[in-house]
């Protein structure tokens, strides 16, 4: 049997509905939905089961049939963390697809990476970035996890967030994430929220696809045509 197709989700600013889309968009087909950080577990209907510290035995179980589970082992506060290697290589074995997010962001719309995130499986397919311009206009202490990591941000913590602070997160994600371009996507989310800076945001997204990266401006909970783009045709 193949082994699953790894697709991590990192950034801020919509990685939990990102995850659910994916999972809806490929509900025929084994999906297991998990986490290398931590998650809150997902329920119905964006999951048909829910494994809480699988065997090898269960998770190969629950991924025997088409649907999306929900995978991981408990942590603080309610959420779900990472899969053991053992664990992972059993559903690697049973599913045809894991979606997994790899770092955290504190529910902010934009973040920049510690050294130690974000964790990437081996052996992942593709990675979607996702960046949340409902930042636009704010203070960058405000909506920017980690922003003390950039030193100018440091010191002038009340910045008000640009296309320019937009871009340097995305391309700390990028950085960050390790992958080549080509197996990247980044979505520009929250587009419904900035309504009045379509030229600016434009003008963002060309200079990041000069830098040879795939970029999308969405909004995740209302675009229909991202399905496309997230069902992975044409990319893997």
């Amino acid at each position: 049997m193949d082994s699953a197709k790894r697709i991590a989700v990192i950034g801020a600013g919509g990685k939990t509905t990102t995850l659910s889309k994916l999972a809806d968009l490929h509900r025929t087909a084994r999906v297991l939905l998990t986490t290398t950080t931590h998650i809150f577990p997902f329920s119905p209907p964006v999951c048909d089961r829910l494994c809480i510290a699988p065997t090898a035995e269960e998770i190969t179980q629950a991924l025997a049939q088409p649907g999306a589970v929900c995978a991981g082992v408990p942590s603080k506060n309610g959420k779900l963390t990472g899969l053991s290697e053992e664990i992972l290589q059993a559903a690697s074995q049973s599913a045809d697809w894991i979606f997994y997010e790899a770092d955290g962001a504190k529910c902010l719309p934009l973040k920049l990476h510690a050294d130690t995130e974000p964790v990437i499986l081996p052996e992942t397919a593709h990675c979607f970035i996702v960046a949340g311009l409902s930042a636009w206009g704010k203070p960058t202490c405000e909506v920017i996890h980690r922003y003390q990591l950039r030193e100018d941000w440091a010191q002038n913590p009340g910045r008000l967030v640009d296309s320019a602070v937009i871009a340097d997160c995305v391309r700390d994600a990028v950085n960050a994430c390790g992958l080549p371009h080509a197996h990247l996507t980044v979505l520009l989310n929250q587009a419904d929220t900035v309504t009045e800076k379509v030229e600016e945001i434009a003008a963002m997204v060309r200079e990041l696809e000069a830098e040879e990266l795939t970029c999308k401006t969405c909004s995740l909970r209302e675009d229909s045509d991202l399905a496309r783009v997230l069902s992975l045709e044409g990319i893997l």
